[in-house]
């Protein structure tokens, strides 16, 4: 906590030290701005890789609105929020939907809420719940820290090319804690998880830009150790609250010489922060180990384990390069990386059918799970005029599977573990992805992948299964006013 505290506390003082100086006087107002989204897509034999009786393709479209409201003063101070509405699947809703702040199941909610104070043109402060990305691509395509919801304070220090975040963010706030098992010496002892540290970005020249964060999160909630009975068929009492507390960190560079290219980055996780940046829920309800309890494996060969939704064992690390090459309109380049020990990336990365959650609502298999990855792609686009662009994807992956409780994030509990006898061991994509500017804030994605994969069998009396390979098929329009 002391941490904590002089981290606020450095903040404070670079604010004060900066209001010496005002910031330029701005025309005060209220602006609005927002995206739309329409998806339509189709995935066959519901992707389960094994013939299992989940078989039956699926045809679904979903759509959302977003509004950006800015208002500021004269001064420059600011503030903004952004309301999400009708975020859901197509269906009838003339009812106002009665679960609150729900990214699926609600009418409007709220995701974005915060202050800005600019003390001169060098060093602003925004305060309350906001998105942070520090990476080297634009929103939604890093590798590590991509709109991560966060809710705190942090700086942007601009010193020529450098740009300096530093923050101090609140997870978990023990004043809202709603378990009343524990929350009573939550709220009492003010036991928060806050999470703080910075992020440094710095244009070497105009080709060049590299960057990176180092944070630290101390868990001081309750933790809450639960069992199963005697039979080993219930929970007794769950786990919550399993500290997720450690380091977290990335380095990256983007840039160009002439034709060639170069992207990449690296990021480390402290064991009990693996899976912190997939927008986990952190307030955890586990089984805890059937083998700790009885001392012996149950007899469905399942695993009933300390399945923290974040964290793991072992310092997870996990990077990627894209080295690529330009001529004229053709862009020829290969993305190779890897995850290791529970490492995760964020969900943003990826391509079509490995990865690529945010953009992909097809994905088949989000790269770092279920295994330790190691994957090389071949990406090839060409900008056949200012409107059209054709991107393919010819990727191979190669898995070695988790096999035991906490090996990675969220796995160990019989819903997380279905595939411990049988899990993902490789798998090839092929993919393209079109976009289309229909006019200027218009445009529409058409993507389709194959995946085929290959099944690994960590139990050996399991029956050989047949290998389904997963097609998918998106049309997203996607609108910015």
């Amino acid at each position: 906590m002391k941490k904590v505290l002089l981290a606020g506390a450095a903040l404070m003082l670079v604010s004060g030290i900066a209001s010496t100086a005002s910031a330029a006087a701005v025309t005060p107002g209220v602006v609005l701005t927002g995206d739309a989204r329409v998806r339509m897509g189709y995935k066959n034999d519901a992707y389960d890789f094994n013939d299992s009786n989940a078989d039956g393709s699926q045809t679904n479209m979903d759509s959302r609105l977003r509004l950006n409201i800015k208002g500021t003063a004269a001064g420059g101070a600011y503030a903004f929020a952004r309301i999400r509405m009708m975020e859901n699947f197509m269906g009838d809703m003339d009812t106002d939907i009665s679960q609150i702040n729900s990214q699926t199941q609600n009418n409007i909610w709220v995701d974005q809420a915060y202050m800005g104070i600019p003390f001169n043109d060098t060093i602003t402060l925004e305060m309350g719940k906001y998105r942070s990305t520090y990476g080297p691509l634009p929103l939604t395509y890093n590798f590590f820290y991509d709109d991560v919801n966060s809710s705190g304070a942090r700086g942007i220090i601009t010193v020529g090319d450098v740009v300096i975040n530093p923050f101090v963010e609140w997870m978990d706030e023990a004043q809202n804690a709603t378990f009343t098992t524990v929350s009573t010496i939550d709220r009492t002892e003010d036991n928060d998880e806050i999470r703080f540290g910075g992020h440094v970005k710095a244009k070497i020249n105009k080709d060049w830009t590299i960057g990176g964060m180092l944070g630290y999160q101390v868990d001081n909630r309750t933790e809450n150790t639960g069992r199963l009975n005697t039979a080993g068929t219930a929970v007794i009492a769950a786990d919550m609250n399993e500290p997720n507390e450690g380091l977290f960190g990335s380095v990256y560079v983007n840039g160009k010489s002439g034709a060639f290219g170069l992207v990449g980055e690296l990021g480390v996780t402290d064991g009990d922060m693996n899976g912190f940046n997939n927008w986990r829920e952190d307030g955890n309800w586990t089984s805890r180990s059937y083998m700790t309890t009885f001392g012996v494996v149950p007899s469905n060969n399942q695993i009933y384990g300390d399945a923290d939704s974040i964290g793991s064992n072992d310092t997870g690390f996990g990077g990627y390069v894209f080295p690529n090459y330009t001529i004229d309109k053709l862009n020829i380049g290969l993305n190779i990386g890897f995850t290791q020990n529970g490492f995760m990336p964020d969900r943003a990365f990826g391509f079509v059918m490995l990865g690529g959650t945010d953009n992909s609502w097809i994905t088949a298999q989000q790269i770092g799970a279920t295994g330790d990855w190691t994957w090389g792609g071949l990406v090839v686009s060409y900008q056949l005029n200012e409107a059209l662009k054709l991107t393919g994807n010819l990727v191979y992956a190669d898995i070695n599977p988790w096999e035991e409780a906490g090996d990675g994030p969220g796995f160990g509990t019989a819903a997380a573990t279905s595939a411990n006898t049988v899990a993902l061991d490789s798998a090839w994509e092929l993919s393209a992805v079109l976009q289309y500017t229909i006019s200027k804030g218009m445009d529409v994605y058409l993507s389709a992948g194959y995946l085929d994969p290959s099944l690994t069998y960590i139990n050996p009396n399991t029956a050989p299964l047949a290998e389904d390979a997963a097609f998918g098929a998106l049309t997203r329009f996607e609108l910015k006013f």
